[in-house]
Parts: C-alpha cells; sequence; structure tokens
C-alpha cells in the first residue's frame, strides 16, 4: 500500500473531521511534492536533452539516412543513446525511421522529415 493509498483509506473511511482533514493536506502536499519534480531540471534530464540536441544538429548538418552506429560515432554517444533520442524525434514527426539491407543485414537507419 502507498502513501497515497493510505491517506486516501483514512479520507473514504470518514473515522473523524481531524482525520480526514490531515489527510486531504497530507495528500496535496504529496502532489505538490510531485510536480516540483516533474518540473526540476534534473542532471540526468540535462544530459539528455544534450545528447538529443547533438544528434539533431548532426542529421540537420545536411546528411543522408544513417544508422545508429553512423550516428555514435560522429556524435561521440553509444549506439543506444542515440536509439533513444532518435526515437524521441520519431515521435515527435522530426525524424523518420526506415530499415535498409546493409551487407546481408537488415539496418534501422534515422533522416530528417
Amino acid at each position: 500500500m502507498t502513501t497515497r493509498e493510505f491517506y486516501q483509506a483514512i479520507i473514504e473511511a470518514q473515522i473523524s473531521d481531524e482525520l480526514t482533514t490531515k489527510a486531504h493536506e497530507l495528500t496535496a502536499a504529496i502532489d505538490m511534492r510531485n510536480e516540483k519534480r516533474k518540473s526540476t531540471e534534473s542532471k540526468e534530464k540535462k544530459l539528455v536533452a544534450d545528447r538529443r540536441e547533438a544528434v539533431l544538429n548532426f542529421l540537420k548538418s545536411g546528411t543522408s539516412a544513417l544508422t545508429r552506429e553512423q550516428i555514435a560515432e560522429a556524435t561521440g554517444l553509444t549506439p543506444s543513446q542515440v536509439t533513444s533520442a532518435c526515437s524521441a524525434y520519431v515521435r515527435d514527426g522530426v525524424m523518420t525511421k526506415s530499415e535498409v539491407k546493409i551487407d546481408k543485414k537488415i539496418k534501422t537507419v534515422y533522416a530528417m522529415a
């Protein structure tokens, strides 16, 4: 049982007005803490944003569709970091994702939309 569920159980039980009021206050405090955490720029979020920007700037430089390994080599990132950044841009419609056959293997390539 989470803290929020515990407070909700107290609210629904209507044990007393004092307990119900306090449970509402504590639930509101949890909501405020979560909202602050969501909007705060953490170190990890900044690193992810920097990686995404590096990939976007590289692909904007006029190159054609490239595999994640080629992008990683050019930007100094790992292939998994490139995949993460490109996947986010594909969801946003900024990049396109397709598959091509390279040396008898099917590889995913990314390009600007």
